[in-house]
């Protein structure tokens, strides 16, 4: 099976179409992060990203961390973990590679859940992080008629996991404060056909927002900001974030 090959046959798992495939496409492109490195996959869910992983680098050390274990991974690849307090795990070698897909939304503390990963990569190491975008027509729409995003339920019931709704500018400023470089503009995957259906109110609102951006008060660079909510931004329903933690 040739590579575009085995890259469709990626699973969703517990994230958005695509998302997954994309994070492997990344590392493919940098493999030296990844080709017999140690991974670290956080929170893992089922699994199903760490096995993915492995099928692509199989000399890499890929391990997992979460609440309960999943099947198929072994004890000693696998540390118990609650994600929204510090945490110290395989304590062997830091890691060359972090991967956090769709996870930041489920636990508080997410400033202290990235200094816990930066502590836990190598200097030059890399952490990818992915996150619900929020900023979708769909999403916009959504919150406009019902006073919620498309993602999250408006009312959640006690025994349901909590989501929160961060930001992407957000999510940018904890992870330099947590001492990482943010090495690229985001990534922004899962188009689903359904999206498209709303290309014609994007086409609307986009210039309105490309002017905003133009416009804004801030420090930023204009092009860092038209990279953090390209026309893109409108209609994929997720980001992904590759960062690094500085050599020195």
């Amino acid at each position: 099976m040739n590579r575009n090959d085995a890259l469709d046959t990626v699973p969703t798992g517990q994230t958005c179409p695509g998302v997954n495939r994309a994070v492997v496409e990344l590392l493919l492109e940098d493999d030296r992060h990844a080709v017999g490195s140690h991974v670290l996959d956080i929170p893992c869910g089922n699994g199903e990203l760490v096995r993915t992983v492995r099928s692509f680098f199989p000399e890499a050390a890929v391990r997992g961390c979460d609440l309960q274990k999943p099947e198929g991974l072994a004890a000693e690849d696998f540390a118990v973990v609650d994600a929204s307090r510090p945490f110290s795990v395989f304590p062997d070698r830091p890691f060359d590679c972090i991967l956090s897909v769709s996870g930041v939304m489920e636990f508080d503390n997410t400033l202290q859940f990235f200094e816990s990963c930066h502590k836990h990569l190598r200097p030059g190491g890399r952490f990818i992080v992915t996150n619900d975008s929020g900023v979708t027509m769909w999403d916009r729409l959504s919150y406009l008629l019902l006073g919620k995003t498309r993602q999250f339920q408006i009312f959640v019931d006690q025994n349901q996991p909590t989501w929160k709704v961060l930001p992407l500018q957000n999510m940018i400023r904890l992870l330099r404060d947590a001492g990482f470089t943010v090495r690229e503009k985001p990534k922004y995957v899962s188009i689903e056909r359904r999206n498209w259906l709303m290309l014609p109110f994007a086409l609307l609102v986009y210039p309105v927002q490309w002017l905003y951006i133009h416009l804004a008060r801030n420090p930023m660079p204009v092009a860092e900001k038209r990279g953090m909510y390209p026309f893109r931004s409108l209609l994929c329903r997720h980001y992904i974030l590759v960062c690094e933690k500085p050599a020195t």
